[in-house]
């Protein structure tokens, strides 16, 4: 059984690393202004995927899918490491990211070693049936609502292209709504 659980957090780690690459890969079309509604498309699956709140959320899950404290903490790092691992991996693999991305990221690793246990135990505290819980499970909700206004999705630049202004918006629409719904009583 413990074994299953681990499964899930390396599985839900590469998911969210294969998402995350793919929702990044630009068509020619799309560079040149050809195809800009699918440009607008695509940079919305790639903010809501990229975004902060999701992959905190990655962190948070691997905590609650291990349960035990000590367990969610090492998971907590671990998903968010491997997860990073696959993407820039699969990605140098492909040929999407020359060889400085490792170092050009680094601190996305660092973020995810000083981060990481932190959001495992907040998995594993969501669990509890106390206040604790209850405060635990809300950090993603909470996250999902703030984020758009921390990093302004709704205030975008008009000097930017429109399918990333909308995106923008599209993606903080997106993220404050379901927010909003998670932080609701069931």
């Amino acid at each position: 059984m413990p074994h299953r659980r681990w499964f899930w957090v390396f599985a839900a780690a590469t998911g969210l690393a294969v998402l995350s690459l793919i929702s990044n890969l630009t068509t020619a079309a799309q560079l040149s202004g050809q195809d800009d509604i699918v440009l607008a498309v695509r940079f919305t699956i790639s903010k809501l995927v990229n975004s902060g709140t999701i992959w905190a959320g990655l962190g948070i899950l691997s905590g609650w899918l291990v349960r035990r404290a000590p367990q969610a903490f090492v998971a907590g790092i671990t998903a968010c490491t491997f997860a990073l691992l696959v993407h820039y991996g699969l990605g140098r693999f492909l040929g999407v990211f020359s060889t400085d991305v490792w170092a050009s990221n680094s601190y996305w690793f660092l973020a995810a070693l000083v981060a990481g246990g932190p959001l495992g135990l907040i998995g594993a505290a969501a669990r509890q049936p106390s206040l604790l819980g209850v405060t635990a499970r809300l950090v993603v909700p909470v996250a999902a609502v703030m984020e758009p206004f921390v990093v302004g999705m709704f205030g975008q630049p008009t000097i930017l292209p429109w399918p990333d202004r909308v995106s923008s918006v599209v993606t903080g629409s997106i993220l404050l709504a379901t927010g909003v719904a998670g932080t609701s009583p069931p």
